[in-house]
């Protein structure tokens, strides 16, 4: 479902007034519809007052960049973007890590191509990577002894599904889940599923249920 976004009229007098109906996602949170309002009225006002108006009406690329320099993300946003950074330095540094050349080097016959065999096995899904510093890196935990992947790895893969920024998966990879707990004594302690992999039922059936978040 939809819902219509009204752009505010100008009260500049050498405005015309204009209310434009935008559908937005019905999902978007108040602030953040406020925001694309506030941006669009601004981007109005300034395409009218160029002297290059028909350039920018014409140029569909230059008025999308216009709407989006005139829109600033809520306090909310920012905050979850700082929590989402702090987790992932808190992940990586956590974590043992390994290139796809460190991966290439550790094979019984490494292939000529260093980028060999870890992007052959991302690709077909049995693997994945984050991106760290502009640097691809692969969680040590996938590999077996001789750094092949794991066959769990892939059926988490799946049961997880889509995952647009692999940090989530890694962060749900990393942190105590509810859904994998260990008896010691009479309390029930949640664990990794980085921890877990030998129970490979059990981790399936908690990436099944995932809830997608970065913050422990």
């Amino acid at each position: 479902m939809e819902e219509s976004m009204i752009v505010p009229s100008s009260e500049d007098e050498d405005m015309k007034v204009l209310n434009l109906t935008i559908h937005v996602p019905r999902h978007l949170p108040v602030s953040v519809v406020e925001s694309l309002e506030e941006g669009m009225e601004k981007a109005v006002q300034i395409i009218a007052r160029s002297n290059f108006f028909q350039d920018l009406v014409d140029s569909a690329d230059k008025v999308a960049r216009l709407i989006v320099t005139q829109v600033r993300p809520a306090g909310y946003l920012l905050e979850d973007r700082v929590a989402r950074m702090a987790t992932v330095k808190e992940v990586f540094k956590e974590g043992d890590w390994l290139t796809a050349e460190d991966i290439n080097k550790l094979q019984k016959k490494p292939p000529a191509r260093k980028s060999l065999p870890a992007s052959d096995w991302k690709r077909r899904g049995r693997i994945f990577s984050v991106s760290y510093d502009g640097k691809a890196y692969y969680p040590r935990y996938q590999f077996d002894a001789m750094y092949q992947p794991l066959q769990v790895i892939s059926e988490i893969l799946k049961a997880y599904g889509e995952c647009v920024d692999t940090w989530s998966l890694a962060t749900w990879f990393h942190f105590p889940n509810g859904w994998i707990v260990k008896e010691i004594g009479n309390l029930a302690m949640p664990v990794a599923p980085k921890d877990a992999l030998e129970r490979s039922g059990d981790v399936i059936k908690a990436a099944r249920n995932q809830k997608g978040t970065y913050v422990a």
